[in-house]
């Protein structure tokens, strides 16, 4: 169990984009960042229609694959819904390994859920929206191992309160006029020049983050996506338009469940808006 979920220090980071990796500029007055999630979200609890649809784990037109690995024989799949007139509520997920089929009717896998099967350490790896609509994604990380039996087995998860209080303990940022500088343990790694003229200037309590937390599960490691808001005098809600995504490698260790490294900037892909 230990080897399937420490990952190697020394492993490049897999981004689908480039990463600008973080300047060496210390500053001794940086403000910390506030979090919005208040607490733990916890796991999620299905609706009692979700639980009784997913008591015969047969996949039929109820639901949604998400991933198949042919060569491993490993797929995952989300009910979209109980019968032809009520949603599964974003809830509900099936692995099957070998012909063997597991239900988790807790898994909340929202609108767009990822998968990920990592053949070498047999290890399946899914992503879900705890909460998401109009400016908000928190995504939440299921790491799942097998059995001798093929049985699917959650054996680790991130709630999305510890990855903003994990990031909340590093990221740090002073104002100087409209330039925002962002900081990872007082090191400098990017200045954003705000656009906005319109919403009273900065509040005290500048620079949020909670509302957008994502991963990538695409390469070797679990890569976190957050992207931090602005708060503004007036209107009291988070604008995100001149900030930038900042990603790090999730490490699974002993002493505490994860830790954060290979901390930068994410650019946007060529033809981004």
């Amino acid at each position: 169990m230990k080897k399937t979920f420490i990952l190697l220090i020394a492993a490049a980071l897999a981004l689908s984009c480039a990463s600008i990796a973080i300047s060496k500029c210390s500053h001794d007055k940086t403000k910390k960042v506030c979090g919005t999630i208040e607490g733990p979200i916890g796991m999620g609890e299905a609706p009692e229609t979700v639980r009784k649809a997913m008591e015969n784990t047969k996949v039929d037109s109820r639901y949604e694959n998400i991933m198949t690995d042919e060569e491993s024989k490993v797929s995952v799949w989300s009910l979209m819904r109980t019968d032809d007139n009520t949603s599964a509520e974003g809830f509900g997920i099936i692995v099957e390994k070998n012909g063997v089929k597991t239900a988790f009717p807790d898994i909340r896998h929202g609108n767009n859920p990822s998968a990920h099967y990592n053949a070498a350490t047999e290890t399946l790896w899914i992503t879900g929206a705890d909460m998401e609509g109009t400016g908000i994604l928190v995504e939440r990380p299921y790491i799942i191992n097998f059995d001798t039996d093929n049985h699917a087995v959650i054996t680790a998860t991130i709630d999305p309160y510890d990855m903003q209080q994990a990031v909340c303990q590093h990221a740090g940022y002073t104002i100087d006029g409209e330039n925002i500088t962002l900081y990872n343990d007082n090191d400098s790694i990017y200045t954003a020049t705000n656009t906005i003229s319109d919403m009273g200037g900065f509040d005290d309590d500048a620079l949020w983050v909670g509302e957008q937390i994502n991963y990538d599960i695409s390469g070797d490691d679990i890569v976190v996506h957050i992207t931090p808001g602005v708060n503004f005098i007036v209107g009291k809600v988070l604008l995100y338009d001149d900030m930038p995504t900042i990603s790090a490698r999730v490490v699974f260790g002993e002493e505490k469940p994860f830790s954060l490294t290979d901390v930068a900037i994410v650019e946007e892909c060529e033809g981004e808006e």
